[in-house]
């Protein structure tokens, strides 16, 4: 737990304190905790997700009565045309299949508040003309959902941070190894190619941006601590990202921090 690199100054008054922040946080009905900053329900993750179901099925339905009403008429053209017909079988909506999970709402909130808070300290907010629209389709993700503004708007204050701390500082070669490490665990990196060879090939503005993230990544975990961020372990592992890039299908994760699990928080069965 990030909370765990801290030294108490008293032993004493250390186990106080965490034993009376255990006692606090035993509610099964909480996805996360985020100090000063409230919590993250899961009254509220299971209203996104119901939001989402409900569009997607809305639109569905739409989608196979337009179908069904097309084949009608065309049945209809052939029937006037004094041709043969035989009615096609009724078309139905597919079950909807979410693009996301609950995890990915609990992650999206939480993420949320560390991008604000260090965003407030750097003065950087949300430009007013976000094309959502256009992000949630090179996305993948369904537009006019409260998630998938949510994402955009974490993935574009990622993106301001990020800028804000370019500078000529060298990354650290761990850093580098972990972003090396995660290209190639998803071919990202040339078959047989070591990290000398690799890391001789990145440009300057490439280590630019994993210094840039490795800064925001000390931000956001200074900003967890503080807040005393605890996630319900079911939907652990649970990290932030702070350097991705877009794959195909997915987002890769270059760097983040990872948030762990509490146990003293009881898992609620919201399914």
């Amino acid at each position: 737990m990030l909370c765990a690199r801290r030294v108490a100054s008293a032993v004493v008054a250390a186990s106080l304190a965490v034993g009376g922040l255990s006692a606090c946080r035993t509610d099964s009905t909480v996805a996360a905790y985020l100090g000063d900053a409230g919590q993250v329900s899961e009254q509220e993750v299971q209203r996104i997700w119901d939001e989402a179901y409900d569009s997607l099925t809305t639109q569905a339905r739409a989608a196979a009565a337009e179908a069904e009403r097309q084949q009608r008429a065309k049945e209809e053209e052939l029937r006037q045309a004094e041709q043969e017909v035989t009615p096609a079988p009724t078309i139905t909506a597919t079950p909807v299949q979410m693009p996301f999970s609950r995890g990915d709402i609990v992650h999206a909130l939480v993420s949320r508040e560390l991008y604000d808070r260090v965003a407030a300290q750097r003065s950087i907010t949300l430009p007013a003309d976000v094309p959502y629209e256009e992000e949630a389709a090179q996305r993948k993700l369904p537009a006019g959902l409260e998630y998938t503004k949510l994402y955009i708007d974490n993935l574009y204050l990622q993106t301001l941070l990020l800028q804000s701390f370019l500078s000529s500082t060298p990354p650290a070669e761990e850093d580098m190894r972990l972003v090396y490490d995660s290209l190639g665990a998803a071919g990202g990196v040339e078959p047989g190619q070591d990290f000398t060879t690799w890391m001789s090939q990145q440009s300057e503005q490439n280590l630019q941006v994993v210094a840039a993230a490795a800064q925001v990544r000390e931000q956001v975990e200074s900003a967890a601590d503080q807040l005393h961020v605890k996630v319900n372990p079911r939907y652990q592992p649970f990290r932030v990202s702070v350097l991705e890039i877009q794959g195909e299908t997915d987002a890769l994760q270059l760097l983040g921090t990872d948030l762990g699990d509490d146990q003293s928080m009881p898992v609620a069965d919201v399914s």
